[in-house]
């Protein structure tokens, strides 16, 4: 099967997109409706990994944020993949599309993203270190982590 990551909208493939985090964020994970919907995704860049470009099995979102220091950072969040396909590769393929995505787009801006703390050795493999403390969001655990890889070659 061939496995495609594409860069979309919440208009064109809210289905998609909405079924993947329902699954993933809601049922498995038991995240509130209420804390998974929110006003962004109307907004943010979304990524949707299809597999033979038919089923959509992985999503995540990035937001452009103001950065308090000047410009903007770019914000990833919404990371998910189908449980029947994870283990795969898929979220370190998603991972690398959208961080190079982010690094050709705008070079200089920081990337960032709310780990579930059970997630962290995920991102660390992908370049990103912890700062601040754990917190609670929808009632998981999570870290703030920064990209600090520098460029990636592979994606």
């Amino acid at each position: 099967m061939s496995r495609t990551t594409i860069i979309t909208d919440w208009r064109t493939h809210k289905t998609d997109l909405s079924n993947i985090r329902t699954r993933v964020f809601i049922e498995e994970q038991a995240v509130p409706e209420a804390d998974e919907w929110d006003e962004y995704d109307s907004d943010a860049i979304h990524f949707l990994v299809q597999e033979s470009n038919v089923n959509a099995i992985g999503c995540a979102r990035l937001l452009t944020e103001s950065n308090p220091q000047g410009g903007y950072l770019y914000h990833i969040g919404r990371v998910a993949v189908l449980r029947e396909f994870r283990a795969q590769g898929i979220g370190h393929q998603l991972m690398l599309f959208i961080i190079n995505y982010c690094l050709s787009t705008a070079p200089d801006r920081k990337i960032y993203l709310h780990a579930q703390t059970t997630r962290r050795s995920f991102y660390e493999q992908l370049g990103f270190c912890a700062r601040g403390s754990e917190f609670m969001d929808a009632g998981i655990p999570h870290i703030t982590m920064w990209f600090e890889a520098g460029e990636l070659q592979n994606g």
